[in-house]
């Protein structure tokens, strides 16, 4: 109790997370950077106007602590530099919900436009500027009117990208609100941007949700959805619709739940129903078991023999689950992967972790009437599910709020439809 007590007090300092500038050391070259500090990523500034270190967040929200072991987007120079921009002075500042990091010279202004809530910034130059990126993964550029991208080119560019994996880890994408003036030679890029022209910069997870969240999907050789991408596609158009139709995403929460909750309804009722039947049955099992406790094979024929009786299937709730997880997955990493930037009752921010830790205890509480429903008095089976909850909440506190109101939602329908079948059974005869 008093290690999960620690590892608690250990987790509060992570969720609460002041989003602005700090000065911190992030190479370790005994030279403080200006940290632009967000829900979702750390931007590292040095005095020359550099972008020296990109960090994506893993939990968001949440603060990193040693910046040498955080995800890092840059290779081995800054992600993102002018070329012969000498800076005189710097200004940070938060501003209408961004973070703005300013940078004057003699040419002119260099300006980075940090969101907290998403993972592209903006950047803009009041003066003609070459900005010079690199990143770690397989660097690729798309030139206008290319139908793939390419491994190097030079031209109007469609997009500048890196990616780490395919279809996983991280990615760095440039791009513009047209093509810009730009090549890719090597694992270098560049990108020439006029007086006003914005260069819009994607740094964080390489996965389609986040994609699309950031408008990259429609950019060719990016991302290619799979049958369980086109599932996830689906699902968001579900949630986004009811956002459109509610103005809530807590409410569009509730009702792509319901949506999946009633599609799986019927899967969902075969395995409650024989998970119900088969704890129905165990004090007659017990019984078998302690009659034949010497001699296993008796033991396994009259229990065989008890479900025929009882027209039992001991495996009928298995392919329910297994069809249902898949589906289930998906949900989760749909709304793990979304920015809300909208709060639901007493959550601030959909896409963080519950600061007050409601819907953690909220988690916990109707798990375990669920598990109560569904063990029929069985103390072993509550006790360990109790166990595995106390342990698991740990994980749930830095799950974004989000997620955590799909699963209570989820949980409390499962409830009622356990309750249902649990109320349809016939009393058990000896």
């Amino acid at each position: 109790m008093k290690r999960l007590l620690a590892a608690f007090l250990f987790l509060l300092p992570a969720l609460a997370l002041e989003v602005g500038f700090k000065d911190a050391d992030v190479n370790g070259d005994g030279t403080p950077e200006k940290v632009a500090v967000t829900n979702l990523m750390d931007l590292a500034f040095d005095e020359a106007g550099q972008v020296v270190g990109w960090y994506v967040k893993a939990y968001k929200g949440t603060a990193f602590g040693d910046y040498a072991r955080a995800p890092n987007l840059a290779a081995n120079g800054p992600v993102l530099s002018p070329v012969g921009f000498r800076p005189l002075e710097a200004e940070f500042a938060v501003e209408d919900g961004h973070l703005l990091a300013r940078f004057r010279g003699e040419e002119g202004t260099l300006t980075y436009r940090i969101p907290k809530e998403r993972y592209t910034a903006e950047v803009t130059a009041d003066f003609p500027l070459v900005l010079k990126l690199s990143a770690q993964g397989n660097p690729k550029a798309l030139l206008e009117g290319a139908a793939e991208p390419a491994p190097s080119g030079e031209g109007r560019l469609v997009y500048l990208a890196w990616q780490t994996r395919p279809k996983a880890g991280y990615a760095l994408v440039a791009f513009g609100e047209g093509p810009l003036e730009g090549r890719l030679v090597g694992r270098e890029g560049e990108v020439r941007l006029g007086p006003g022209e914005i260069l819009r910069v994607y740094g964080g997870q390489n996965e389609l949700v986040r994609f699309h969240v950031e408008g990259l999907l429609s950019f060719p050789g990016l991302f290619s959805p799979n049958l369980w991408g086109q599932l996830s596609l689906g699902l968001l158009w579900i949630m986004e619709a009811a956002y459109r139709f509610t103005g809530n995403w807590g409410l569009a929460i509730l009702f792509l739940t319901l949506v999946v909750r009633l599609l799986l309804w019927p899967l969902m009722h075969q395995q409650f129903k024989s998970m119900a039947e088969i704890q129905r049955l165990q004090p007659l099992i017990q019984k078998i078991n302690e009659k034949y406790k010497d001699d296993p094979n008796k033991r396994a024929e009259a229990t065989m023999k008890l479900y025929q009786e009882h027209r039992v299937n001991p495996a009928a709730g298995c392919l329910p689950l297994l069809i249902q997880m898949p589906i289930l997955f998906i949900l989760w990493k749909v709304i793990a992967n979304y920015e809300f930037g909208q709060g639901f009752l007493w959550i601030p921010d959909l896409a963080l972790p519950d600061p007050y830790y409601i819907l953690p205890v909220l988690y916990v509480a109707s798990t375990f009437l669920s598990t109560w429903l569904s063990a029929h008095g069985n103390r072993d089976l509550i006790r360990q599910s109790l166990f595995m909850n106390l342990i698991f909440v740990f994980l749930v506190l830095q799950f974004p709020s989000g997620v955590t109101l799909y699963w209570v939602l989820s949980t409390l329908i499962g409830l009622v439809q356990q309750w249902l079948i649990n109320k349809s059974l016939a009393p058990l005869k000896a």
